[in-house]
């Protein structure tokens, strides 16, 4: 703006600011506009509209949601910049979020939809190779669970996301050299594809064998989404640790029908579960 004294100042505001409101609210006028922003503007405009999308979701809203997805696609693109990428796994996600709500539909649409396991096996693989944080957790996890389950004789481990045998080959290991002996070890891993549990049991049942440790590996076939936690089967005794690696935050695709019809507090509450030794939860 301009000063009476002739001198002139320049009052810089947020890109978002100048963001015709109505094209990023629910119903707005048209979205011409938004082809034309610069990159800087378009990242803060697809958070805007991200956020407006989440809450549209979140308060049933699915009209809106709809057409809020619809500007959000006119900006987001998965070989753009960083933020445009990001973008469109959020608003692939907040799409599948809407399509839950019609379960017929959502399951007609993904009946037929085969995934590569051993595509995806390999990704795993080169991820766990190349990048040290998984490993690193791995490491932390196990020393955690062999300082609590000091001592003891039955050891029960549930694995919400039995993928990776790499982690348990190598507690077997630990429980191998330990001074006392190992103790009995039940793994029960939760998986929904069967071969990729098949393979972990036939892995690990292998090196308890070479190791001369008590094994016994128990698959669970589902998603965790659709986990019933009341069919774990905990025996009394045990001393029970719960782990999860990469898998909880999926539950947040999903709404409070989860816990309504499988709450795991329920399940740490009940008779077996409750007459174990429940020595942690890890993620």
């Amino acid at each position: 703006m301009f000063q009476d004294d002739g001198s002139s100042s320049i009052t810089s505001s947020s890109p978002q600011q100048n963001f015709p409101a109505t094209s990023i609210s629910p119903g707005g006028f048209g979205s011409s506009w938004l082809g034309e922003l610069k990159p800087e503007e378009r990242g803060l405009c697809l958070i805007h509209l991200l956020l407006t999308c989440a809450n549209q979701v979140a308060a049933g809203a699915l009209e809106n949601a709809n057409q809020v997805l619809d500007q959000i696609s006119q900006l987001a693109s998965p070989d753009g910049d960083t933020m445009q990428r990001i973008a469109s796994y959020f608003a692939e996600a907040l799409a599948d979020r809407i399509l839950r709500t019609w379960p017929g539909l959502y399951k007609a649409l993904h009946s037929t939809r085969l995934t590569a396991l051993s595509d995806d096996l390999t990704a795993k693989k080169t991820l766990f190779e190349l990048f040290p944080f998984l490993k690193v957790a791995f490491i932390v996890t196990n020393q955690a669970i062999m300082e609590a389950m000091e001592g003891e004789k039955l050891v029960h481990i549930i694995d919400l996301n039995a993928a990776e045998p790499t982690q348990w080959l190598q507690l077997l290991h630990d429980l191998s050299s330990h001074p006392e002996g190992p103790p009995h070890l039940r793994i029960t891993g939760v998986h929904h594809h069967r071969q990729t549990l098949d393979q972990m049991a036939r892995l690990l049942t292998a090196e308890a064998e070479k190791l001369d440790i008590p094994f016994q590996f128990t698959p669970v076939v589902t998603r965790i989404e659709n986990l019933d936690f009341q069919k774990l089967r905990v025996k009394t005794g045990e001393a029970l640790a719960i782990t999860s690696s990469l898998q909880l935050h999926t539950l947040l695709a999903y709404n409070d029908q989860f816990r309504k019809s499988s709450p795991p507090g329920d399940f740490l509450e009940n008779d077996s579960a409750s007459s174990s030794k429940i020595k942690g939860f890890l993620n």
